[in-house]
């Protein structure tokens, strides 16, 4: 059976299982495996597919994180981009507050507060600053309005695995869980050992070898 989309990987799980009863639930085991598996390959590597972007305007001293925020990578000012801003823990840019003259001005240090970025010092004035984020994010959420995304594209088996692993606490004594247990974890492995080599690696094509000449 195909896995080009959402519902075909619906049918495949549903098939897998040998039951045809569990749509709602099928739904859930998808969503759970997508949770499980933006965890894992965020630190296993991640891998660049889960890289995002995002412009920004820093003019206060809380912002909201993206919608799909996993973890920060870098913030820069627009105007230059070699500024970066300086990542704390929340813990350490309260003591910067504690021993600094005054809260505001340009903001040279960011870190994660819950859902929030807090930028110290924090704009002053009015000022505002156009900066770029570049952060790790999560999975894109099937649905049928968004039938397929990267992983469902690259990588059909980690999405069938992980979701038939979801899938036997809710079918309770199913000996088939070790199995698939095992075949999950080679398919994230192998997709975090994949996206390494395709990083580091210095290979360049050769033209008559790719097109077959000997």
């Amino acid at each position: 059976m195909a896995l080009a989309n959402y519902s075909q990987l619906k049918a495949s799980i549903a098939d897998w299982l040998n039951r045809a009863d569990l749509t709602a639930a099928i739904a859930d085991f998808i969503t759970l495996a997508e949770a499980q598996i933006s965890r894992r390959l965020v630190m296993a590597g991640p891998v660049r597919s889960m890289m995002g972007r995002s412009d920004a305007v820093i003019d206060e001293e809380f912002a909201a994180v993206p919608a799909d925020f996993m973890g920060a990578r870098t913030i820069n000012f627009v105007e230059d981009r070699t500024r970066l801003l300086e990542f704390c823990t929340p813990e350490q840019i309260n003591q910067k507050k504690a021993q600094s003259v005054s809260l505001t001005g340009t903001p040279r240090f960011f870190a994660v507060v819950g859902g929030e970025f807090q930028f110290f010092p924090a704009p002053g004035d009015g000022a505002s600053y156009a900066a770029e984020l570049t952060y790790w994010k999560r999975i894109p959420a099937l649905s049928d309005a968004a039938p397929s995304n990267w992983l469902l594209s690259l990588h059909p088996d980690a999405y069938l695995y992980g979701a038939l692993l979801q899938a036997a606490p809710y079918l309770k004594d199913d000996a088939r869980i070790q199995s698939w247990g095992t075949f999950f974890e080679t398919v994230l492995g192998d997709i975090a050992a994949t996206d390494r080599i395709e990083r580091d690696s210095t290979f360049q094509a050769v033209p008559h070898l790719a097109h077959g000449a000997p």
